[in-house]
């Protein structure tokens, strides 16, 4: 079986593919690490499942799936993702992914999305009662080190101050750090968000649902 992996921090795509390697070892994983990459490989390869990252750049799963189909992607589409928001899940299966889960899954669940979308079985919410919609309530914000679980303890720290827009000096005083190592971390943040600017960084968190608290 052939499925292509679509995630743009390789070591989530990399401990992916690892954990399906053992306890899916007929699967034949390949990975794209954008959108772009993916679109290519999916108009020469049919593959048998997708399994996408809902935030990818500065594109989210719905701009996604919509590019997959229309460059002939006619395999079913698992969203994997670190966004847990019920209303995250309900828009991407209204985009016409199969299923979705969580990057917190247990290896099983993840597993058994698999099969099921190899089968076919649609993925389905619970509906609200009458009264319980909450589709113009503001969406909860996720913490910086979800939407980016590459980044450390500490840059998650200064990611979030950075979004406030504090300088440097000022993050290195409320964290206890020095000048250096705040511009440290900075760098880090930026190369790990694959941002050019503080802004863009803090921009690129935000457009996935991060919050500052």
């Amino acid at each position: 079986m052939r499925a292509l992996w679509i995630e743009d921090h390789q070591l989530i795509g990399d401990s992916l593919e690892m954990l399906l390697q053992v306890l899916m070892p007929d699967v034949s994983l390949d990975k794209a690490r954008d959108l772009d990459f993916a679109t290519g490989l999916v108009k020469s390869i049919a593959y048998e499942v997708v399994l996408l990252d809902w935030w990818l750049g500065q594109s989210d799963g719905a701009t996604a799936i919509k590019a997959l189909r229309e460059a002939g992607c006619e395999a079913p589409i698992l969203v994997v993702s670190g966004d847990e928001r019920e209303l995250v899940m309900r828009e991407a299966l209204a985009a016409g992914a199969i299923g979705y889960v969580t990057k917190s899954a247990e290896p099983e669940q993840l597993v058994k999305a698999v099969r099921d979308a190899l089968q076919g079985v649609v993925h389905r919410l619970p509906r609200r009662l009458p009264g319980e919609s909450e589709a113009h309530a503001p969406l909860p914000a996720l913490d910086v080190r979800q939407v980016f679980p590459d980044l450390t303890s500490r840059q998650s720290e200064v990611f979030r101050l950075l979004m406030r827009g504090e300088p440097d000096k000022r993050i290195a005083r409320d964290l206890g750090l020095s000048d250096t190592t705040v511009k440290s971390h900075v760098r880090a943040i930026l190369q790990i968000v694959g941002a050019r600017s503080r802004g863009e960084a803090a921009y690129a968190a935000r457009s996935r649902g991060a919050g500052e608290a």
